[in-house]
């Protein structure tokens, strides 16, 4: 297999996997179109969740030392799979392609997620979410260029039903202080 193959296999065979579940979906309740909402079994927390379903256009700003930030658009669509159990995330932007799944752990109180983008890095990522006083806290753990363990979050905040944003914030202190994270952005809900 080539390195290229081993990029982007594990993303393939998680597509793959979730347009079989989506077409098992469709085939048990006969609907012509999949169920895309929460369980209403699932615990209540499943709920936090249901503000990223459906479609969004996404403008990404990167802050660029002494000139103009760097700004693109980006499409995210979110939507319930494993019979409304998992909250599945699919994101196209110029450069990459991502997928994130995140279910609620009700062990932890938090939900659990896993992230691939590629075609760089191209490598599984995790992460761990819970809502923190009406925002979603999104915090993964990573190192810096020279090896500093960094913890990184996404912060969704100003949620509305067609708009949201996430602001990010990085630490090397070990969650001691914040600065900054690498970029911004803000969701519009698309209209169907």
């Amino acid at each position: 297999m080539t390195a290229k193959w081993r990029l982007i296999a594990p993303a393939l065979a998680l597509a793959f996997c979730a347009r079989a579940a989506v077409a098992q979906s469709v085939r048990q309740t006969g609907a012509d179109s999949p169920i895309l909402a929460r369980n209403p079994a699932g615990p209540a927390e499943l709920a936090q969740y249901d503000f990223l379903a459906g479609d969004w256009d996404v403008t990404v700003t990167i802050p660029q030392a002494g000139g103009q930030p760097l700004v693109y658009q980006a499409k995210w669509h979110n939507h319930w799979v494993a019979n409304g159990y998992v909250m599945m995330q699919e994101w196209r932007e110029p450069d990459a392609t991502g997928i994130e799944l995140r279910s609620f752990n009700p062990l932890t109180r938090k939900w659990d997620g896993r992230n691939l983008y590629v075609p760089t890095p191209g490598t599984w990522y995790e992460n761990e979410a819970e809502l923190v006083g009406g925002t979603m806290v999104v915090t993964g753990r990573s190192k810096a260029p020279d090896g500093t363990p960094m913890i990184n979050r996404e912060i969704y905040h100003a949620i509305e039903t067609d708009r949201f944003e996430i602001r990010t914030e990085v630490s090397v202190d070990g969650g001691a202080s914040w600065k900054p994270g690498r970029y911004s952005l803000v969701a519009t809900r698309i209209k169907a």
